[in-house]
């Protein structure tokens, strides 16, 4: 029997099975059951590599996925969206991110984390916008003065953000390495 979506029931265990190998720490394994060519199961794979903290073999594996598919979230895929927003607005690519995370918002009216991704994004991005006026046309101390309070506007703005928890948080391990023996993938 098939689900609705053409995939067969077992679908669901696959997944399962996937999260619990990754939240055991057995990368090599989990990575083989989802394989590359079911966007399903590569999707449960970065999902369940990024909650869990591998952030860096996440990446790795969310390239395999067609852009054009990440940056236009639907369902099923809305949290691998997300995790995609989350990527670009971490290398620093805050309008892209945004509107993955206003798209994801209009999908989902209920995931209000997005939301706050969209304005942290913005928020990132005018600060960014300050910075680069400041450099390249060295204004006047008065106009520095503006500047600088207009940046510390936006930082207790966005630290207000921050604190609603819109970003994946799993713990202190998506930003230390993990055991060699969890941190590679076969390839």
């Amino acid at each position: 029997m098939r689900s609705p979506v053409g995939q067969p029931q077992n679908m669901a265990k696959m997944v399962q099975l996937i999260q619990i190998s990754v939240e055991k720490g057995r990368i090599q394994f989990a990575d083989k059951i989802a394989g590359q060519s079911d966007i399903h199961l590569l999707s449960a794979l970065v999902q369940s590599l990024y909650k869990a903290g591998y952030a860096e073999l996440a990446k790795k594996r969310i390239a395999l996925i067609d852009p054009e598919t990440l940056s236009r979230p639907s369902p099923p895929f809305l949290e691998l969206s997300y995790i995609w927003a989350e990527m670009r607005y971490d290398e620093g690519y805050y309008r892209e991110a945004a509107a993955i995370f206003e798209a994801i918002a209009e999908q989902s009216g209920n995931l209000a984390a997005a939301r706050f991704g969209a304005a942290s994004c913005y928020l990132q991005e005018a600060m960014l916008n300050l910075r680069r006026r400041m450099e390249i046309y060295h204004p006047p101390e008065a106009e520095r003065i503006k500047i600088r309070k207009y940046l510390e506007d936006f930082n207790q703005a966005l630290h207000i953000i921050q604190t609603s928890g819109w970003r994946t948080v799993s713990s202190a391990e998506q930003t230390e390495p993990r055991p060699a023996r969890a941190a590679t993938l076969l390839h």
